[in-house]
């Protein structure tokens, strides 16, 4: 088994080890189709699909595991579950704002590009370049937008799974 498991690329500085799961091409085609990495989404969309996956699995355990947990279906339970799903999508997209927030105001207001644009005048802004990223996501205005997307996109999540235990539980 060691002799599968080798440095990526042969470079032991890397800090990764190609491993048949690593480096096969199910991995790479598997990755591609994650919102995560799938090319031609806004941000808006992708935060969308990723809150929407989280919000509609976190009710389970809460309702599930909670406090008001019981043997049959009980709405209370059922409403706990999603007060507490709901409250968590918002403590991770406050936690995804303040790292768009810090990680991203660094590069688009940069303190240099401010005292440039003061020195030149407001008439001359737009003929500074702008600093721009790989990606839309790279911007604080784009890592808003997945915060939003992702906060709606779980919040949707959340109901839905919420109505989907209701109706099973009472229905079946």
């Amino acid at each position: 088994m060691v002799s599968f498991i080798k440095p990526y690329r042969q470079d032991p500085f890397v800090g990764h080890l190609a491993t048949p799961i690593t480096t096969s091409a199910f991995t790479r085609a598997y990755l591609k189709v994650l919102p995560a990495y799938r090319p031609g989404l806004t941000p808006l969309s992708r935060g969308a699909e990723i809150g929407f996956t989280h919000g509609y699995f976190l009710i389970g355990p809460f309702y599930t595991y909670g406090p008001l947990r019981s043997a049959e279906f009980s709405l209370t339970s059922l409403a706990a579950g999603l007060l507490a799903a709901i409250t968590l999508l918002l403590i991770l997209t406050v936690g995804l704002s303040i790292y768009g927030q810090v990680t991203y105001d660094v590069y688009d207001n940069a303190l240099i590009v401010k005292l440039v644009r003061q020195m030149v005048g407001s008439e001359k802004t737009q003929e500074l370049p702008q600093i721009k990223g790989t990606s839309e996501l790279d911007t604080v205005l784009g890592w808003q937008k997945f915060s939003e997307g992702f906060f709606s996109g779980g919040l949707i999540g959340s109901i839905v799974a919420a109505v989907g235990i209701a109706l099973y539980s009472t229905y079946l």
